[in-house]
Protein backbone atom coordinates (compact mmCIF):
# COMPACT_ATOMS: atom_id res chain seq x y z
CA UNK A 1 0.00 0.00 0.00
CA UNK A 2 0.82 3.86 -0.39
CA UNK A 3 1.65 4.87 3.10
CA UNK A 4 4.14 1.43 3.67
CA UNK A 5 1.80 -0.19 6.92
CA UNK A 6 -0.05 2.57 8.43
CA UNK A 7 -3.46 2.78 8.52
CA UNK A 8 -5.21 5.03 6.10
CA UNK A 9 -8.12 7.03 7.16
CA UNK A 10 -10.87 6.51 5.49
CA UNK A 11 -11.36 10.38 3.48
CA UNK A 12 -7.51 9.70 2.39
CA UNK A 13 -8.44 6.57 0.81
CA UNK A 14 -11.27 7.66 -1.02
CA UNK A 15 -9.82 10.64 -2.22
CA UNK A 16 -6.54 8.81 -3.11
CA UNK A 17 -8.69 6.14 -4.91
CA UNK A 18 -10.77 9.15 -6.93
CA UNK A 19 -7.43 10.64 -7.89
CA UNK A 20 -5.82 6.92 -9.05
CA UNK A 21 -9.28 7.05 -11.47
CA UNK A 22 -8.61 9.79 -12.43
CA UNK A 23 -4.91 9.53 -13.65
CA UNK A 24 -6.61 6.37 -15.13
CA UNK A 25 -8.76 8.47 -17.52
CA UNK A 26 -6.08 10.79 -18.62
CA UNK A 27 -3.53 8.21 -19.48
CA UNK A 28 -6.78 6.33 -21.53
CA UNK A 29 -7.67 9.65 -23.15
CA UNK A 30 -3.54 10.03 -24.28
CA UNK A 31 -3.03 13.43 -21.82
CA UNK A 32 -0.93 11.58 -19.81
CA UNK A 33 2.20 9.29 -20.91
CA UNK A 34 3.17 6.25 -19.19
CA UNK A 35 6.07 7.60 -17.61
CA UNK A 36 4.39 10.77 -16.59
CA UNK A 37 1.80 8.28 -15.09
CA UNK A 38 4.20 6.22 -13.23
CA UNK A 39 6.07 9.77 -12.17
CA UNK A 40 2.68 11.08 -10.88
CA UNK A 41 1.75 7.42 -8.63
CA UNK A 42 5.20 7.40 -7.40
CA UNK A 43 4.43 11.26 -6.35
CA UNK A 44 1.56 9.58 -4.39
CA UNK A 45 3.30 7.14 -2.36
CA UNK A 46 3.58 4.19 -4.80
CA UNK A 47 6.43 2.37 -5.12
CA UNK A 48 8.42 1.87 -8.89
CA UNK A 49 6.80 -1.40 -9.53
CA UNK A 50 3.74 -1.32 -8.71
CA UNK A 51 2.79 2.39 -10.48
CA UNK A 52 4.54 0.52 -13.74
CA UNK A 53 1.79 -2.35 -13.19
CA UNK A 54 -0.72 -0.12 -12.70
CA UNK A 55 0.34 1.84 -15.76
CA UNK A 56 0.31 -0.95 -17.88
CA UNK A 57 -2.42 -2.46 -16.74
CA UNK A 58 -4.47 1.11 -17.32
CA UNK A 59 -2.79 1.46 -20.92
CA UNK A 60 -4.18 -2.07 -21.80
CA UNK A 61 -7.52 -0.78 -21.76
CA UNK A 62 -9.03 0.85 -24.83
CA UNK A 63 -10.77 4.30 -24.55
CA UNK A 64 -14.29 3.56 -25.08
CA UNK A 65 -15.61 5.81 -22.82
CA UNK A 66 -16.81 8.25 -25.31
CA UNK A 67 -15.78 11.93 -25.63
CA UNK A 68 -15.37 14.05 -23.49
CA UNK A 69 -16.08 17.66 -23.64
CA UNK A 70 -13.48 20.21 -23.02
CA UNK A 71 -16.01 21.37 -19.76
CA UNK A 72 -15.66 18.13 -18.44
CA UNK A 73 -11.98 18.13 -19.52
CA UNK A 74 -11.38 20.89 -17.45
CA UNK A 75 -13.17 19.94 -14.78
CA UNK A 76 -11.54 16.40 -14.34
CA UNK A 77 -8.12 18.21 -14.50
CA UNK A 78 -8.86 20.55 -11.35
CA UNK A 79 -10.10 17.68 -9.56
CA UNK A 80 -6.60 16.05 -10.25
CA UNK A 81 -4.63 19.21 -8.73
CA UNK A 82 -6.97 19.92 -5.70
CA UNK A 83 -6.96 15.97 -4.93
CA UNK A 84 -2.67 16.31 -5.68
CA UNK A 85 -2.87 18.65 -3.10
CA UNK A 86 -4.80 16.77 -0.65
CA UNK A 87 -2.58 13.72 -0.68
CA UNK A 88 0.73 16.07 -0.80
CA UNK A 89 -0.65 17.35 2.12
CA UNK A 90 -1.47 14.41 4.06
CA UNK A 91 1.47 12.67 3.29
CA UNK A 92 4.49 15.58 3.51
CA UNK A 93 2.83 17.22 6.20
CA UNK A 94 1.63 21.03 5.38
CA UNK A 95 4.93 22.83 6.63
CA UNK A 96 6.71 20.95 4.11
CA UNK A 97 4.29 21.45 1.19
CA UNK A 98 4.68 25.06 1.97
CA UNK A 99 8.45 25.15 1.78
CA UNK A 100 8.00 23.56 -1.68
CA UNK A 101 5.78 26.11 -2.75
CA UNK A 102 8.21 28.99 -1.62
CA UNK A 103 10.90 27.58 -3.28
CA UNK A 104 9.64 26.93 -6.47
CA UNK A 105 8.78 30.82 -5.97
CA UNK A 106 4.69 29.95 -5.99
CA UNK A 107 3.85 31.81 -2.43
CA UNK A 108 5.28 35.04 -1.62
CA UNK A 109 7.51 35.30 1.49
CA UNK A 110 4.91 37.62 3.35
CA UNK A 111 1.92 35.24 2.46
CA UNK A 112 4.41 31.67 3.50
CA UNK A 113 4.69 33.78 6.51
CA UNK A 114 1.14 34.64 7.47
CA UNK A 115 0.44 30.91 6.47
CA UNK A 116 3.41 29.24 9.02
CA UNK A 117 1.40 31.84 11.50
CA UNK A 118 -1.74 30.38 11.05
CA UNK A 119 -0.42 26.61 11.26
CA UNK A 120 0.41 27.67 14.87
CA UNK A 121 4.10 29.25 15.02
CA UNK A 122 5.78 32.22 16.28
CA UNK A 123 5.49 35.09 13.93
CA UNK A 124 10.00 35.48 14.98
CA UNK A 125 9.95 31.51 14.24
CA UNK A 126 8.01 31.54 11.11
CA UNK A 127 10.44 34.76 9.46
CA UNK A 128 13.01 32.52 10.60
CA UNK A 129 12.08 29.90 8.72
CA UNK A 130 11.77 31.71 5.61
CA UNK A 131 15.07 33.24 6.02
CA UNK A 132 16.46 30.15 5.99
CA UNK A 133 14.01 28.55 3.02
CA UNK A 134 15.75 31.42 1.16
CA UNK A 135 19.16 30.86 1.93
CA UNK A 136 18.76 27.74 0.60
CA UNK A 137 17.65 29.27 -2.58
Amino acid sequence: MANKGEIMSQAYHERQSKLLGLYKVSLIQGEMSANEAVIALKMIGFSETIAQTRVREWAALSADSGIETDKERKQRLKQIASLEKYVLQSRLGKKYYLRLKFMRNEIAKEEAVKKLIKMGYKEEIAVELINDWEAEK
